[in-house]
């Protein structure tokens, strides 16, 4: 989806925000930082890299209008020329600052990035980063004084991951633009991505995929045969075979070859409905597979069945029958406990 192999940082600022509650004050930028050579592919590696791991696509939105979303706002007249490079910097620093009013928010060093030469989606185009850091790094040093921030790289080492970040797309601006956002501060992300960015999910075959999985994955977890980890299994490792036999999906398809082979199909629209509501998605009757976001969501898919008696049993989601064949769950009148049979030739 991202290529950022020819990318490279056009422009970039460096500010500190404060904290509205607290009444501290903004360090603003008055220029663009010069960048060495050694410097700019330290940062946009730092970015870039954080910024790739993000899976959800992203938009702006606005009640109201497109036109009342701040950071929408901003953005679009500096796409459009309208706007040079610091003064805009300073309005998105403004811009968080207002929205920097809750107890756990933390100030931070706020870098602003304009960059050329992404590809995306097989289209080149700009983009603006921006990316707040919180927490001390141990190889990226800021200097701070009254009329701005410095910061200093050491030389010869991998900086970590950002705390938070952004990077808006200069395309599809009729729709709110697209972005991709990381947030590795979770105790505050809904000031980062709606207070101060206002951004929802693009509802493509990525989000269909993502969302449905999920649904699913919560689905058997509450659902089929309680407290049964064995069984949970069996019906994530069939939901697989389905995604992954087929190049869409519809209802039809969810019905027949997931739900009634298990007699849960009242059960699942039931939850599908609860589902919906709690997480805010809309979900299609019928939509084409992201094989990307598949192969992303399977990983997520736990295959160990963890017990309270410290025991953790693996599976082989990919071979489930060979594991139905050679596995037994079973209660112990005696014990009074659960218990698991399991059949081997030899260890290995």
């Amino acid at each position: 989806m991202l290529n950022t192999k020819r990318t490279f940082i056009e422009s970039l600022t460096l500010q500190k925000v404060g904290s509205k509650l607290r009444e501290e004050i903004n360090v603003l930028a008055k220029e663009e930082q010069q960048l060495t050579q050694e410097e700019e592919k330290a940062l946009k590696g730092l970015f870039l890299s954080s910024i790739k791991a993000a899976t959800e696509l992203q938009k702006f939105d606005h009640h109201i209008g497109l036109e009342y979303n701040a950071v929408y706002d901003l953005c679009n007249k500096y796409f459009a020329g309208q706007l040079d490079f610091v003064p805009f910097s300073n309005s998105i620093l403004q811009h968080l600052y207002e929205n920097s009013n809750h107890p756990q928010i933390k100030t931070g060093e706020l870098f602003v990035v304009e960059f050329h030469d992404l590809e995306f989606n097989d289209i080149i185009t700009t983009g603006i980063g921006i990316f707040k850091i919180e927490k001390k790094m141990e190889y990226l040093n800021f200097n701070h004084r009254s009329d701005g921030v410095d910061f200093i790289i050491e030389k010869g080492v991998k900086l970590q991951k950002i705390d938070k970040g952004c990077l808006i797309l200069n395309t599809e601006k009729d729709t709110g633009f697209r972005a991709l956002t990381v947030d590795n501060n979770s105790y505050d992300a809904v000031y980062w991505k709606q207070s101060f960015l206002g951004l929802e999910e693009v509802r493509n075959d990525s989000y269909q995929t993502r969302h449905y999985l999920n649904l699913i994955k919560d689905f058997s977890a509450n659902l089929i045969e309680e407290n049964d980890s064995y069984a949970q299994k069996d019906f994530l490792n069939q939901t697989m075979r389905v995604f992954n036999d087929n190049e869409f999906i519809n209802k039809e398809i969810i019905e027949e070859e997931l739900l009634a082979p298990f007699d849960v199909s009242d059960k699942f629209e039931e939850y599908k409905e609860t589902y919906k509501a709690a997480n805010q998605v809309e979900l299609d009757e019928s939509f084409n597979i992201s094989e990307t976001t598949l192969k992303k969501e399977k990983k997520k898919i736990k295959s160990e069945i963890s017990l309270d008696t410290r025991i953790q049993i693996k599976i082989d989601v990919e071979e489930i029958d060979t594991v139905k064949d050679n596995m037994e769950r079973g209660y112990d009148d005696e014990k009074k406990m659960h218990f698991y049979k399991v059949y081997f030739n030899e260890e290995l």
